[in-house]
């Protein structure tokens, strides 16, 4: 694939639907490709997020605890990114499925370039702040719901 073509994807995901093209062009750019062989981890469960990963070909398993499939990711996902930006762990096992080749970005590139187009920037942390906005409504549905619901100990 091309760098055009890596932008393009990149901007088909949320967080990054908003950023310039020149932006994404730069990220990109400056991305590591990486080849993953069926069965290796491209992020695990805990480790400290200091890159994400934009699947570019293959599919790779999404596992919680006790490798649990909670989903898969194919061509177009990011992997770890909000782990990578806030610095924090992981919160899923990525495992590639079949050969999986992604574009690696670091936290220090992710970083390099937030500092050096700020609006970049800006435009990512009001994308994090709306996904946030979505899980918090989520978290809230569920709440609701496990409220309304019957004990144990009625049943």
């Amino acid at each position: 694939m091309s760098v055009k073509a890596d932008a393009e994807t990149l901007r088909s995901i949320p967080l990054f639907a908003e950023c310039d093209h020149v932006h994404l062009q730069v990220l990109a750019f400056a991305s590591e490709r990486q080849h993953f062989k069926a069965g290796e981890a491209l992020i695990a469960q805990g480790e400290q997020g200091a890159s994400c990963f934009l699947i570019l070909s293959g599919e790779a398993d999404l596992l919680a605890e006790r490798d649990q499939i909670m989903g898969s990711a194919g061509p177009g996902a990011l992997l770890g990114e909000v782990a990578m930006i806030g610095g924090g762990p992981y919160s899923v096992t990525a495992r590639a499925r079949t050969a999986v080749t992604a574009a690696k970005i670091p936290r220090s590139l992710f970083i390099r370039v937030a500092e050096e187009y700020p609006e970049f920037g800006k435009t990512v942390c009001r994308a994090l702040g709306g996904k946030l906005e979505g899980s918090m409504a989520d978290l809230l549905s569920a709440q609701v719901l496990f409220d309304r619901a019957k004990s144990f100990s009625d049943l």
